[in-house]
């Protein structure tokens, strides 16, 4: 009876599991209801039994009461001698003989009472034992008296009972093969259920699929269902949380090595004695700003260890987008400079205030930068536009790069994560492939649109990336979307 043997519990003492307490609770039921049936049945069957006899008594009695009387005494002679079903029969003539002789053990004390009343059905006690007696007085002042030993009705209810404990045998048995098939049919998805749920414990994910592709052919019932469901939705709502906290992971490990390789630049520069001494309060206000990053970046992890937050928190504020895109474009002059590439920032006209988050849209324009830069060539040339956008009181920030470009298939595909560093990474200098896929979810949080394209004025080679190099389109709106923090 596998399943239904107690199991171990954690403190090593063994514990009944359902399938167990099932098979009992069937067993127990069956048992109890037989044992009920049972005692019901054998009082019904001894009454019945012992009506029986009283009514075979009678029949006997007038059986002989409606014979001639010339033939009473021969006839009550031939069912003596027969005994059928133990009955012994006395016809006791008014003389005060008896056929036959002797009185065939008939009480007195019944005599007496057939004649004084006219006739008796009663059981009583002659010799220790208890006799069943019918009697009848005839017209002609004879009496028959008909009786049966008690003990005979109690051997053939004894022999009923002995046939009703087979009975019950084989219902607990029954009962038996019942409970560990019900107990089976049971027990079986809440051990899947169980298994499940270990399991999630332990780090597996995905096992909503594979729980589906082994559901018994049986349909469960629907608590059953709704358990199993129910730890499915868990399965996939920890399987979706877990997969945000680790993009959210990846993307501050991918980003906090924006201001780190900023703050490193600067601080070879210092080091090797290139930087002018007239320029150190800028160079100290860079490093300020970028350090400021860092601790925000730091926050974003502490919160994410908190389990505050799985996605990044936007925190609005108002802001000059030709500032910030000043601001970055300080910051990853000494970058440039290292690759040999100019980092030209072009502001034609002010840019009118926005109410957006300025760390993210920082982080925003370093993405941007840092693939551009990894595709630029020495000797070429990084451009930052900004100005409004089309649409009213929208900001816009180009990043424009002179590197390989990109062809239709690579516009098409260029925010999703690893597709770019996967195509190119045997062909030319690749990222991590997260830069651009976390720029375009930036872009979503702060309500606004990322396009790719060429740098305008090229033209696309559909067997091949662009010689004119690609060109990203940040447009941000003027107030935060719905359900951002002011």
């Amino acid at each position: 009876m596998s399943g239904a043997a107690p199991s171990p519990d954690g403190d090593g003492r063994r514990r009944p599991t359902l399938a167990f307490r099932i098979v009992v609770a069937t067993v127990s039921v069956a048992l109890l209801a037989a044992l009920a049936t049972a005692g019901v049945a054998y009082q019904l069957v001894r009454q019945v039994a012992l009506q029986q006899s009283r009514d075979t008594l009678r029949s006997t009695t007038l059986l002989v009461a409606d014979a001639p009387a010339r033939d009473r005494a021969e006839l009550v002679r031939n069912l003596d001698q027969a005994r059928a079903r133990g009955i012994r029969i006395v016809l006791l003539h008014a003389d005060g003989t008896t056929t036959p002789a002797g009185g065939a053990g008939v009480p007195r004390s019944a005599v007496d009472q057939v004649q004084a009343s006219g006739s008796l059905s009663a059981r009583v006690r002659q010799n220790g034992k208890q006799v069943l007696v019918e009697g009848t007085r005839l017209t002609t002042g004879d009496t028959v008296i008909a009786t049966q030993d008690f003990s005979l009705v109690q051997s053939s209810t004894t022999r009923l009972l002995g046939r009703f404990a087979i009975a019950l045998a084989f219902g607990v048995a029954v009962a038996i093969g019942v409970g560990v098939v019900v107990a089976r049919f049971v027990a079986r998805p809440l051990r899947r259920a169980a298994s499940s749920a270990r399991l999630l414990a332990s780090g597996r994910r995905g096992l909503a699929a594979s729980a589906g592709s082994a559901q018994d052919a049986a349909p469960a019932v629907a608590e059953i269902r709704d358990m199993e469901n129910a730890l499915a939705a868990l399965d996939l709502a920890l399987a979706t949380s877990e997969g945000r906290q680790h993009e959210f992971l990846l993307s501050i490990s991918h980003e906090i090595r924006t201001p780190l390789t900023a703050i490193r630049g600067y601080a070879d520069a210092l080091a090797d004695g290139l930087v002018d001494a007239a320029a150190l309060p800028t160079i100290g206000r860079t490093l300020v700003a970028e350090t400021t990053r860092l601790e925000a970046f730091t926050r974003d992890l502490l919160e994410l260890a908190r389990l505050e937050a799985d996605d990044f928190r936007i925190r609005p504020e108002t802001i000059d987008p030709v500032e910030l895109a000043r601001e970055a474009t300080a910051a990853w002059r000494a970058r440039a400079a290292a690759l040999d590439v100019t980092l030209l920032l072009v502001a034609p006209a002010p840019v009118a205030s926005i109410t957006t988050d300025p760390m993210r849209v920082r982080q925003l324009l370093d993405g941007l930068l840092e693939n551009a830069l990894r595709a630029s060539p020495p000797g070429s040339t990084v451009t930052i536009h900004t100005d409004a956008a089309e649409r009213p009181e929208w900001a816009r920030i180009v990043v424009e790069d002179e590197g390989p470009g990109l062809t239709e298939a690579d516009t098409a595909e260029v925010f999703d994560r690893n597709v770019l560093a996967d195509r190119y990474r045997s062909t030319r200098t690749v990222g991590t492939g997260l830069g651009l896929s976390i720029a375009s979810r930036l872009v979503r949080r702060l309500g606004g649109t990322l396009r790719a394209g060429l740098r305008p004025g090229g033209a696309v080679d559909a067997r091949g990336p662009s010689t004119t190099g690609a060109a990203f389109t940040v447009e941000l709106p003027a107030v935060p979307p719905q359900g951002l923090e002011p």
